[in-house]
């Protein structure tokens, strides 16, 4: 039984949080990750969008409940959303254009560098997590189920902060940029 929380454990929870709203929304509505996969030249039918969504939701769960090892595909996943925002970010630039992230179905919004470190942040937190002891779900009811609570419900409010960053702050410069340029 642990005797207190690991302090990977609330990052863990965010960015698992986070990873498993959007691959519900995948699941769910694969149309608008799709078309983004589409138009960056990858396979985006339906049923891949939806599989991507799946092994989101297992890998959140997973990493989530148990971490340790469990945080690793999390951590892939963030690496490799961080690697795809950071070509989609390139790309756009030297079209001078924007490109949408896909990351939440038709709730997505531009990507910008903004995307591409919250996805590293987030990568840096499930590696941690999947170093760190105890700092999934099963280890931290050891913690008292009150600090589990509370925890688990800060990191529900930071993972719907980042979702923010990642959706509205983009679609509120894009807004400005275009406001000024009209």
């Amino acid at each position: 039984m642990l005797s207190s929380l690991s302090p990977a454990t609330g990052p863990l929870l965010a960015a698992c949080l986070l990873l498993l709203s959007a691959g519900v929304i995948k699941l769910r509505r694969p149309a608008s990750t799709g078309l983004v996969l589409a138009r960056a030249g990858l396979p985006g039918s339906d049923p891949i969008v939806r599989a991507i969504g799946a092994i989101e939701v297992v890998g959140a769960v997973a990493g989530a409940l148990l971490a340790g090892l469990w945080a690793l595909p999390a951590t892939a996943l963030y690496l490799g959303f961080a690697a795809f925002t950071a070509r989609q970010v390139s790309f756009a630039a030297r079209q001078g254009t924007t490109a949408d992230c896909g990351c939440f179905g038709s709730h997505s919004a531009p990507v910008d560098l903004s995307h591409v470190a919250v996805n590293l942040a987030l990568t840096g937190a499930c590696a941690w997590a999947a170093t760190a002891s105890g700092a999934g779900l099963v280890d931290a009811i050891g913690a008292g189920p009150g600090t589990t609570a509370v925890t688990a419900a800060i990191a529900a409010v930071a993972a719907a902060g980042l979702r923010a960053l990642l959706t509205d702050l983009p679609a509120l410069h894009a807004a400005r940029r275009s406001a000024a340029v009209a």
